[in-house]
């Protein structure tokens, strides 16, 4: 019982700072300037690869499908880029987790380049075309910079 107690007390922390991150991202990208800083990849990225537990896969799932109906995409396209990318990190962990902070920014850094090609792929399965712009390349800065603030929030957090 204490157990259980246990994982569904750490889901909802994390499910809550998923949550946190997603409305951030979310702000700042309705503001109407077009840049998106993507600190649930940041998230992703440390729970896949140094935190996993149990129920991840649910959060990601059930926030793909938020995210989806903020967007106008289709029923399931955010869920599968989340848990794609979880799994892809998960699977990978071995050449992927490195003890040295800046090693571990550089690796988030091609994780980030990965991700988002791949979501522009998904883009242009849907028929959506993802014009390359400054705000993009813009958007890509800011979440490589604000990288280890949020890695150190999610240290104190788990």
């Amino acid at each position: 019982m204490i157990n259980l107690n246990y994982k569904v007390t750490a889901f909802i922390r994390r499910l809550a700072f998923f949550a946190v991150c997603n409305l951030f991202d979310a702000l700042i990208l309705f503001q109407g300037n077009g840049i998106r800083v993507q600190t649930a990849l940041i998230a992703i990225y440390r729970w896949a690869l140094y935190t996993p537990k149990y129920g991840d896969l649910q959060m990601f799932l059930v926030f793909g499908f938020f995210w989806d109906a903020i967007y106008n995409l289709p029923f399931g396209f955010n869920s599968f880029l989340a848990l794609a990318t979880f799994i892809a990190l998960s699977t990978q962990k071995r050449y992927l987790q490195v003890n040295h902070q800046y090693m571990r920014w550089l690796v988030f850094l091609g994780v980030l380049l990965l991700a988002n090609q791949f979501e522009y792929v998904m883009h242009f399965f849907i028929n959506q075309q993802i014009v390359l712009s400054i705000k993009l390349i813009f958007s890509l800065l800011i979440t490589f910079s604000i990288y280890p603030l949020v890695f150190k929030v999610l240290q104190y957090y788990d």
